[in-house]
């Protein structure tokens, strides 16, 4: 099972015109319509990010490029489902450095992600920099430690209580060997810890148990997954929407450093101003979801 997720992160130590080059590229998940908007929005968030402090507070993370690494890197060890490894039993939420300074604020000081700020962080893939409201980073540590201690780790809790229970327990045997080519393959869900977005903006995770292929180098989508994955956002998420929906939509596949999930593929879907009842046709269960 896979998951897909979308977002960026802009280079350490950087500058304004530095910031500004990086956007220029336009990345494979971002629309005509949203690429138009993110050399615009990049002045403004680098002025944003830099006069912040962020850049000073953050060390320097590895840079993929494109929309983000699918699996894992090589030569990283993949916990097996139910294995607990030293650095889980020791650290149940390693804290990044991203985190420690949103710890370091308060609710009242924090600043939300706008839609244009987040079309610049998926551009440039620095998925690292998407923050959760300083409270709710506070609620989400208590919860996956917690849940670790209960279930092993996060994806035993997946099994047991959101993903379908048609899929049983991995290795998975999927209906398609094509992500997202046959429904009771995927399971489109509402991210119960959504980063802090500003209003209007909803995070959905489509879980996949059809592998997407990944290169063999860093673990990056091939060209022709990537193909499939939007192929399928386009038409599962854009066309609903109707005109102007492909400016509504970004989506973005955590690379591995990112990932709380592993070991079922995911693509992160944001979406704005979208009616709660098309959120909810979305991510309805189906019948072929059911054991």
């Amino acid at each position: 099972m896979h998951r897909l997720l979308v977002i960026v992160r802009p280079p350490h130590n950087i500058k304004g015109l530095h910031f500004k080059h990086h956007l220029i590229a336009s990345g494979p998940s971002l629309a005509p319509a949203q690429r138009a908007i993110v050399e615009q929005a990049s002045a403004s968030f680098a002025r944003r990010f830099i006069s912040g402090g962020t850049l000073k507070k953050l060390q320097k993370q590895p840079h993929h490029h494109g929309t983000g690494v699918a699996r894992d890197l090589p030569g990283k060890h993949i916990p097996a489902m139910g294995e607990n490894t030293q650095a889980q039993v020791e650290a149940p939420f390693p804290l990044t450095e991203v985190d420690k300074w949103v710890l370091s604020q308060t609710d009242e000081e924090f600043k939300y992600h706008d839609w244009d700020e987040l079309c610049v962080i998926l551009q440039n893939n620095d998925l690292h920099l998407l923050k959760r409201k300083p409270s709710d980073l506070r609620r989400y540590i208590k919860w996956t430690t917690e849940t670790k201690a209960e279930y092993g780790n996060i994806t035993n809790f997946l099994i047991a209580n959101r993903l379908p229970k048609a899929w049983g327990k991995p290795p998975f045997t999927p209906a398609s060997d094509i992500p997202f080519a046959d429904p009771s393959d995927y399971r489109i869900l509402m991210n119960d810890w959504p980063y802090g977005f500003a209003p209007g903006i909803s995070h959905i995770v489509v879980w996949t148990r059809t592998s997407i292929a990944t290169d063999d180098t860093v673990g990056d989508m091939t060209p022709e997954s990537r193909r499939i994955v939007t192929d399928f956002i386009k038409r599962f998420f854009v066309d609903r929407l109707g005109p102007g929906g492909e400016s509504k939509v970004i989506w973005f596949k955590n690379w591995v450093a990112l990932q709380s999930v592993r070991t079922v593929d995911h693509v992160h879907v944001l979406v704005r101003d979208v009616e709660p009842a098309v959120l909810e046709e979305w991510s309805r269960e189906l019948e072929c979801h059911k054991a």
